[in-house]
């Protein structure tokens, strides 16, 4: 009996001695399954999310070429949106309204026939126009969404607030006595029409207005993520001229032209704690644009580019990033897009080297003007 009960025991004994690790093997087993699944699940995502801004981005492109396309057959110069002008057109594109923040003035084109009483109203119209009425009337993104969306489960975005919301009442005197009228020939299918053209200087002020309008928006968004309220500014004039409506070929959207692919990407994963492609609707929101620009310049400072040690010559790398993605930065530096290698060498700059380094070294000319352009602008801002 001692005895069974001893091979008894020795048994109990082995069994536990070989089921253990075997339960341990299939635990980590188990645990690598989830990891790879989970992984697995990360890499569809991503693919879809980069198909899904693909599409949106094609049928961007072609919407534009044939919306352009449509308008010769009015107009001998199509001009359409961009990142520095807004630009609506009536219903039977016959009529026109130029914003260009960069020349700072108002262009109204209508039909002889209507006369100036049909330019004054055209023009009394822009004035009163809001950015989801602007949104509404934005033809390209319009056809571009009825065709495969973007963004549709992003939170919805709403503003009554006046695209050109600078503009008081009182300016208008002094704007109408300062206009420019003209009458030309544009086209009407294989004929020509006669066009009256009105054009007027927007406020002088009209920068400082737009600064002082989004000053709240930005002083909170930049203090909550810690970035600098000048630069946010800097950013701002430089991408869009303080336009609203600005939209460029990528699409960006918005005062701080967004890129849903990328920096939006990386503003939904920090704000709304998922990958999501944010939607031309919300990034036309003034609240949710500068949101999302003082989320970016976070993520460039404190994550991307946080190894590099010095404040000001970080700064540089920011701006430039903010244009043109972190890695491209890297390449000014070293062979490559990385990141840490570049911060190595920066690192043993001074901040005017670093400067002198990326304008002299950076991938593109548009992001060596673009950081001309911040850096001097973020200066300025600084006492403003």
């Amino acid at each position: 009996m001692a005895r069974y009960g001893l091979i008894g025991l020795g048994f109990g004994v082995a069994v536990s001695l070989v089921t253990v690790p075997m339960l341990a093997w299939s635990e980590v087993s188990a645990f690598e399954r989830f990891q790879q699944q989970r992984q697995q699940a990360f890499e569809q995502h991503q693919s879809d999310f980069q198909e899904a801004f693909q599409e949106f981005q094609d049928a961007f492109h072609e919407e534009f070429a044939a919306y352009q396309e449509e308008l010769r057959a009015n107009w001998r110069e199509p001009r359409i949106s961009d990142r520095h002008r807004w630009v609506e057109y009536s219903d039977d594109q016959s009529s026109r309204t130029v914003v260009d923040y960069e020349e700072n003035s108002i262009t109204i084109d209508v039909p002889s026939e209507a006369g100036t009483q049909g330019v004054l109203s055209h023009l009394n119209d822009l004035l009163g126009r809001t950015m989801d009425e602007a949104y509404d009337r934005d033809e390209v993104t319009q056809r571009t969404q009825q065709r495969v969306g973007l963004g549709e489960d992003a939170p919805e975005a709403a503003s009554d607030q006046r695209v050109l919301s600078e503009i008081k009442p009182e300016d208008l005197d002094e704007m109408i006595s300062q206009a420019e009228l003209e009458e030309r020939e544009e086209p009407k299918g294989e004929e020509s029409r006669s066009v009256i053209s009105l054009t007027v200087p927007m406020p002088e002020q009209r920068p400082s207005r737009k600064v002082e309008e989004f000053r709240e928006q930005i002083r909170r968004h930049a203090e909550r993520y810690e970035v600098e309220e000048a630069l946010m500014i800097a950013i701002m004039h430089s991408e869009s001229s303080f336009n609203p409506m600005a939209r460029s070929h990528i699409p960006a959207f918005g005062l701080m032209q967004i890129v849903p692919q990328t920096a939006g990407k990386d503003v939904a994963q920090r704000v709304y704690g998922e990958m999501k492609l944010l939607s031309p609707e919300y990034l036309y929101n003034p609240e949710n644009n500068i949101q999302a620009g003082a989320v970016y310049l976070n993520i460039l400072f404190y994550s991307y580019l946080s190894a590099i040690e010095d404040p000001e010559s970080r700064m540089y790398a920011v701006i430039a990033a903010y244009n043109t993605g972190a890695g491209n930065v890297a390449r000014a530096f070293v062979d490559g897009r990385n990141i840490r290698a570049a911060a190595r060498v920066i690192n043993d700059l001074t901040p005017h080297e670093v400067y002198e380094r990326l304008l002299a070294d950076l991938p593109y000319d548009e992001t060596r003007n673009y950081l001309v352009h911040v850096a001097s602008r973020t200066e300025a801002y600084r006492n403003f």
